[in-house]
């Protein structure tokens, strides 16, 4: 896979943990077998709980997966910042919120 897809949330307490964990496995399910994407695990740091998607195509992924993390953010779970990367590479570029401002990075 040539890129990550990182979706940020706001929090590392437990209760945002299990519900980042919940969607994480929603997120598996979504992307099934498919040879675009595949779930990578979630780290912790700095406050946030990060999801990491590796995948061929971050915006195709990102139109696939917005429904379902839209969702968990309806249920409380703020989701504060989706960015991609090549692997190749430090530099971030920032799918959604549309109005982000400041340098997206992974603690």
């Amino acid at each position: 896979m040539k890129y990550q897809l990182v979706l940020q949330f706001q929090g590392d307490d437990e209760e945002t943990l299990e519900k980042v964990v919940a969607l994480e496995d929603q997120l598996i399910e979504a992307l099934g077998a498919s040879t675009l994407a595949e779930v990578d695990g979630h780290e912790e740091g700095d406050g946030s709980i990060y999801v990491m998607i590796e995948t061929k195509n971050p915006g195709k992924v990102w139109e696939r997966i917005e429904p379902l993390v839209e969702a968990a953010a309806s249920e409380d779970l703020e989701a504060m910042a989706v960015a991609y990367r090549q692997r190749d590479s430090e530099d971030y570029t920032v799918l959604w919120p549309a109005d982000y401002e400041g340098e997206f990075a992974v603690v």
